[in-house]
């Protein structure tokens, strides 16, 4: 999770309440959620069948070479340190994953690591689970659905941002190439229903989501084909232009009307550009690694990049929790998650809906998230019902 400047002013204004007053303020919200529907839902040991699908839909990945490079989590565990926030002692050098898992979720939320840089791999690992969660538009029937997620070295800030997110950042002391370590939230989360058909593609964007659909938004007849923009990592869907793409971006889903409409800019906007195969970018190849619960790059509760806040304040630059505290507890599940990705440029109908909903923009629980996923939820139903009925 990262954006610019003050980002995620929620995380300010909400109280912890987890198990260990350390933990980071989103950590703190989101864990018995997560921990709830990972128990509930998650595939493991994830059967052949799985593993031959998430195989054969893994996606293609391109880069700008003078970007960020996808790096081997292992790696990066091998040259780091962990060290206790309290006073920055270091308790072990070079922890492995496995002893990372051992500790307890109050343990680890006063911890964090620290490393030096990490050689790029090419290829390099995408690291994948596996759910069970409800076709949007049927809770009767079990969907598979299928998470992919990156890791790169560092995270930048989208190449093009306000003026307001350019002075924090010049305050906060933080380089807009390096913005914080670790870049791990980037996701490709894909849907198949009960026949392995493949009907939906979610890509985590920044702290909000964009869902698509295969043979309207992106041919289904081959592998998906994804590229990750230049400085902030974020994975869009490549047309294969010959110029570089450009996408607004916002720090989180409360001001999606910028996404919808680019009259509506807020305060913090930014745009992101991305370098496809046929507009200067250069393909990663991807190896795949699925990955045991617990597994410190999807649930560590502490810090996997060292805490870099300004005047003790959260404002976007620490290094991420694991992975898997990935969405509020509101939509913490899958097919909530691609639901909430299922907003059209344009549709100003929508917009007009959320507005209703989202009426403070820099509060965010003055919002009914759970109405937002309702309505969320059933526009994207409608669209599956209508698939349905066009494929029959």
């Amino acid at each position: 999770m990262k954006l610019y400047t003050t980002v995620i002013l929620i995380l300010i204004s909400i109280s912890s309440q987890s198990p260990a007053a350390e933990c980071d303020g989103f950590v703190a919200w989101a864990a018995p959620a997560k921990d709830a529907y990972f128990k509930e839902n998650r595939i493991y040991p994830v059967p052949d069948h799985i593993q031959v699908l998430a195989k054969q839909h893994m996606p293609l990945l391109w880069v700008h070479p003078e970007s960020w490079q996808p790096i081997d989590f292992e790696d990066y565990l091998m040259k780091s340190k962990l060290i206790r926030k309290a006073d920055h002692e270091v308790l072990k050098v070079s922890p492995s994953a496995r002893y990372l898992a051992t500790l307890d979720q109050t343990e680890q939320c006063s911890l964090y690591l620290d490393a030096d840089e990490i050689i790029p791999n090419n290829p390099a690992p995408v690291y994948i689970q596996a759910f069970w969660d409800q076709n949007p538009a049927d809770p009767d029937e079990r969907w598979i659905f299928i998470k992919y997620n990156l890791v790169f070295d560092w995270s930048g800030l989208a190449a093009e941002i306000s003026w307001l997110s350019r002075l924090g950042a010049w305050l906060s002391g933080g380089s807009q190439d390096r913005w914080h370590r670790l870049d791990i939230h980037l996701a490709a989360i894909l849907a198949f229903d009960s026949q392995n058909r493949l009907r939906l593609l979610t890509l985590a964007q920044h702290n909000h989501q964009q869902t698509f659909l295969p043979d309207v938004d992106f041919p289904v007849d081959r592998r998906l084909q994804l590229v990750a923009a230049f400085r902030s990592n974020e994975l869009y869907l490549d047309n294969g232009s010959s110029v570089p793409s450009r996408h607004r971006v916002v720090p989180f889903f409360s001001d999606v009307a910028y996404l919808i409409n680019p009259t509506e800019k807020p305060r913090l906007w930014a745009i992101d550009v991305a370098y496809g195969r046929n507009a200067g970018g250069k393909e990663v190849s991807l190896k795949p690694v699925f990955i045991e619960p617990k597994h410190p790059l999807a649930d560590f509760a502490g810090l996997l990049g060292p805490p870099r806040r300004l005047l003790g304040q959260y404002i976007g630059r620490d290094g991420p929790p694991g992975f898997n505290f990935y969405a509020p507890p509101a939509y913490v599940s899958m097919a909530s998650f691609a639901a909430m990705g299922y907003w059209r440029e344009g549709d100003l109908d929508l917009l007009v809906k959320l507005n209703k909903l989202i009426q403070d923009k820099d509060d965010f629980r003055a919002t009914d998230w759970n109405a937002v996923v309702t309505l969320m939820r059933n526009r994207l139903a409608h669209t599956i019902r209508e698939q349905n009925i066009k494929n029959n």
